[in-house]
């Protein structure tokens, strides 16, 4: 079972997926696992449909159930019928999901690249500080995470949120480390606030994710 990480604190719980399945062996695990198969073959990429059905699988490893997944117009995910509150994220081998019943939930998680430094100028701004491909890393997950949150379009990641107070030591040598920082977010519309993030870094990924009170 390649449950790869359970994650566990006070406002909510969820999961990391380490994806080392084919299509056909999560269907065998999903107990509708046919129906899952129809609707992963809407996707034209496979890596779309093999992450379509590692996120229904980590799902129903941590709850027990095949709770429907519905989408809202922005693209958003929430259970139909449930209130449980959902966030979901993948990159190349992981899925994540995020839960809690009192609080939205925003969770991303980034597979550790050195292409993040190309798109350094469109993600971090002036006033901010990324020396390392960690710190640049966590900067464009955490505003991911705040994003699924805000749900809002037209937010520039550069000059509407600004990340504060990222020390992040995690290194080649050294990949694997938590902690926490803060990211304020001011929108053209006049909306403004701050999100507490939590992250976590391993050789494969980078991981954040934020709560915010319903």
């Amino acid at each position: 079972m390649p449950f790869f990480q359970k994650i566990e604190c006070g406002k909510g719980w969820g999961g990391i997926w380490k994806i080392t399945e084919s299509p056909d062996e999560l269907c065998r695990m999903l107990p509708l696992g046919e129906y899952h198969r129809g609707q992963a073959a809407r996707y034209a990429s496979p890596k779309r449909r093999l992450e379509y059905l590692a996120v229904r699988m980590l799902v129903y490893a941590l709850t027990g159930e095949e709770l429907p997944i519905s989408y809202r117009v922005s693209g958003r995910p929430f259970f139909a019928g449930c209130p449980l509150q959902l966030s979901i994220s993948h990159t190349s081998g992981y899925a994540a999901v995020l839960f809690s019943e009192e609080y939205e939930t925003g969770i991303d998680i980034e597979a550790f690249s050195d292409r993040i430094v190309r798109l350094k100028e469109r993600l971090i701004g002036p006033d901010e500080k990324a020396d390392t491909t960690y710190e640049m890393l966590l900067h464009w997950s955490a505003k991911e995470a705040v994003f699924k949150i805000l749900d809002e379009d037209g937010i520039d990641f550069r000059t509407d949120m600004t990340v504060e107070g990222l020390h992040c030591p995690a290194s080649a040598v050294r990949p694997d480390g938590e902690g926490d920082f803060s990211l304020f977010y001011h929108l053209q519309d006049g909306k403004a606030g701050m999100f507490p993030v939590h992250y976590e870094t391993s050789a494969d990924f980078v991981l954040t994710y934020v709560f915010r009170r319903l």
